[in-house]
C-alpha cells in the first residue's frame, strides 16, 4: 500500500490532468462580463447566449454582425476579431431601439401606465459571439439592460431581462446579409 506521500503525489498529479484536459474548453470559454446598474454583481453574457448556425465563412459572418449592428442601431464597442466577439458593453435609450419600443425588446416589468421598459431610459448591452461549426459559423448572441426611472424621483434601477426579440432581429439581419441561413 502507498505511503501517504505517495497517494497525495498522485492525487496532486490526478488534478494536473483534469486541469490539462479542461483547460481547452476553459480557452474556448469567452467570459465576456458587464456591469450594469441594476445589478450588484456583472453580468456573465455568456450564460444568457443564444447560438445559432449559419451557412457562411466566419469573416463573412463576422462582417454581417458589424453591419447588422449599425443597421439596427446598436453601436459597436470593444470588439475583437481573433475571438470573434463583437459587443456593446453599454449604450442608452428610452423608448426605442431603432423602430422598436424597447418594450418589446425587454422587459422590465410593469407600471401604471404601461410597460416599464418603454417609460424607462434603459442602460443596454449586446454581444456576438462569431465562431467556426463545422462547414459553416455558430453565431451567438445575447442581450440584457438595466432600467432607471426618468419620472424625477430617484429609485433604484430595475434588471430588464431579453425577450430574445433583439438577438432574432440581429439573427435575421445576419442571415440576409450573408445569403441564407
Amino acid at each position: 500500500m502507498p505511503n501517504p506521500p505517495t497517494r497525495r503525489l498522485r492525487a496532486a498529479v490526478t488534478l494536473i490532468g483534469v486541469i490539462a484536459a479542461a483547460a481547452p474548453s476553459a480557452a474556448r470559454a469567452q467570459g465576456v462580463y458587464i456591469k450594469l446598474a441594476a445589478w450588484p454583481q456583472q453580468v456573465l453574457m455568456d450564460t444568457l447566449r443564444q447560438d445559432h448556425e449559419l451557412r457562411a465563412a466566419p469573416d463573412t459572418v463576422y462582417r454581417a454582425v458589424l453591419r447588422a449592428f449599425a443597421d439596427l442601431g446598436i453601436p459597436t464597442g470593444r470588439t475583437d476579431g481573433r475571438a470573434g466577439i463583437i459587443g456593446s458593453e453599454r449604450f442608452e435609450r428610452q423608448r426605442a431601439l431603432g423602430n422598436v419600443l424597447l418594450s418589446k425588446l425587454f422587459d422590465c416589468g410593469e407600471g401604471p401606465a404601461g410597460p416599464n421598459a418603454d417609460l424607462f431610459r434603459l442602460e443596454i448591452a449586446v454581444v456576438a459571439w462569431v465562431a467556426p461549426a463545422g462547414n459553416g459559423t455558430k453565431l451567438g448572441t445575447a442581450a440584457v439592460a438595466s432600467g432607471r426611472d426618468v419620472s424625477g424621483v430617484f429609485r433604484n434601477p430595475k434588471e430588464c431581462a431579453s425577450t430574445g426579440a433583439l438577438e432574432l432581429r440581429v439573427l435575421d439581419r445576419v442571415s440576409k446579409l450573408v445569403g441564407g441561413s
